[in-house]
Order: structure tokens, then C-alpha cells, then sequence
């Protein structure tokens, strides 16, 4: 009864291995999208913190 129990355990977890291994796997075959979108989402930040920088210079003329 405990073998079932560690072979159930050790399926699980395999399992869960498996699914992180998959959504790794996508990071690793869409490497350009992934590096495409994470730019785009730094220099649109840059962007807002330079504008908003802008506007505080010009209230304070």
C-alpha cells in the first residue's frame, strides 16, 4: 500500500515537472516574441517616467 502511495507521489510530481518543462519549452521556441514584448513593455515604462518628468519640470516654470 505505501509503494502505491510513493509511486502516486512520485507520479504527481512528475507531473508538475512536466507542465513547467512545457511552459519553458514555449519561453525557449518563441525566444524573439518573448524578447520583443519584454522590451517594448521597458521602454514604454521609460517612457511614461520621462513624460511624467517632462511635466513636472514645465508645472515648476
Amino acid at each position: 500500500m505505501e509503494y502505491t502511495r510513493e509511486g502516486l507521489l512520485n507520479l504527481e510530481l512528475t507531473n508538475e515537472r512536466r507542465k513547467n518543462r512545457g511552459f519553458i519549452k514555449k519561453i525557449y521556441e518563441h525566444k524573439w516574441i518573448s524578447m520583443i514584448v519584454v522590451t517594448l513593455v521597458l521602454l514604454s515604462s521609460i517612457n511614461l517616467i520621462m513624460i511624467y518628468n517632462f511635466f513636472n519640470i514645465l508645472q515648476t516654470i
